[in-house]
């Protein structure tokens, strides 16, 4: 093997070492709430709304390079997110529970209702409660655990129900005073990484966040 593989071999070994270190530190909802989560989850507890960036990037297997998106994001408590893509193409998607609608160019190219896919409404109670760090609903379906290094910390999530479990392996989501990163492993070997960036909290619902994350019956 040439030296510049047996290197990236070498640093791929590490961090998925390092990244698996987190499931080794099993800890209740109220644990992680009351000690490294403590912090982050006092900065969202008078916040309505959530607003961001995000670099996405999707590890294939068989592929050397991750498919890489950048854009920004609105996340509201009540209504849902608004996950709006700007590179390398622009398409505004938006989660709630009712559904999940997709937009390209301001008209809608995808639509899926919850009630006709009951496991929209899982994946958009998954991914909502990941990004208001509500371990508490979380533990019902998941093993949760945790570690902290200094002001950083990881929660680790393993799914303890079947059919999450044939979608994706685990998840750790990572961060400080703010959430920072979301690592998720697909049971086939693939894997995704956000990124998040220059989060901003809001305390009421505005307008044009109503008129963002639309209803998925929207038309």
């Amino acid at each position: 093997m040439k030296r510049g593989a047996w290197l990236l071999c070498a640093l791929l070994a590490t961090a998925t070492g390092r990244a698996d270190e987190v499931f080794a530190h099993p800890q209740s909802a109220q644990q992680l709430l009351s000690g490294l989560l403590a912090a982050p989850t006092d900065a969202l507890r008078n916040a309505a709304v959530m607003r961001g960036r995000f670099i996405y990037r999707r590890y294939l297997t068989g592929i050397p390079q991750p498919l890489v998106s950048r854009g920004d994001f609105t996340f509201a408590r009540e209504l849902g997110i608004d996950w709006h893509t700007r590179q390398p193409f622009d398409s505004d998607f938006v989660l709630t529970a009712a559904g999940i609608t997709q937009r390209d160019d301001g008209r809608v190219s995808a639509q899926l209702d919850a009630g006709d896919a009951p496991a929209v409404r899982i994946v958009a109670r998954i991914f909502l409660a990941l990004l208001s760090l509500d371990v508490g609903s979380l533990e019902s379906t998941f093993a949760l655990s945790g570690v902290q290094d200094g002001a950083q910390w990881q929660v680790g999530l393993t799914p303890t129900v079947p059919a999450i479990a044939g979608v994706f392996r685990d998840a750790i989501l990572s961060g400080g005073a703010q959430v920072q990163r979301l690592q998720l492993r697909d049971a086939n070997g693939d894997r995704s990484e956000i990124e998040f960036s220059e989060l901003q909290y809001a305390p009421r619902v505005a307008e044009r966040d109503r008129q963002a994350i639309a209803p998925a019956s929207r038309p």
